[in-house]
């Protein structure tokens, strides 16, 4: 259950990011780094150390960054698409595998 509420955290912020993006004279470095502090701090609470967080939140900024673009233009569509489509699934990866809690004999 944490990991979805990360994971929709996480592709909502991404979603609103990409919105902000698409717009060819958008304030970019403020929005990119305000997904990179939220994709990074989504693990807290978890046993993820800097290696994860760090793959969620460039994963996260990678999203954000093709999906704007993706809309911007229909001509960087089935690329765009492709790009964000991997980085998703390692995000999602990576939240399902440090977000399932294990149990320790």
């Amino acid at each position: 259950m944490s990991m979805l509420l990360r994971n929709a955290l996480l592709l909502g912020v991404e979603f609103g990011a990409a919105l902000l993006l698409r717009e060819p004279d958008a304030p970019w470095i403020p929005v990119l780094l305000a997904v990179f502090v939220v994709g990074s701090g989504v693990l807290h609470g978890t046993e993820a150390e800097f290696v994860p967080r760090f793959m969620v939140a460039l994963a996260a900024v990678g999203v954000a960054e093709l999906g704007g673009r993706a809309w911007a233009s229909a001509d960087d569509l089935p690329t765009a698409a492709t790009g964000a489509a991997i980085l998703l699934a390692v995000q999602t990866l990576t939240l399902l595998r440090h977000s399932v809690r294990r149990r320790r004999a």
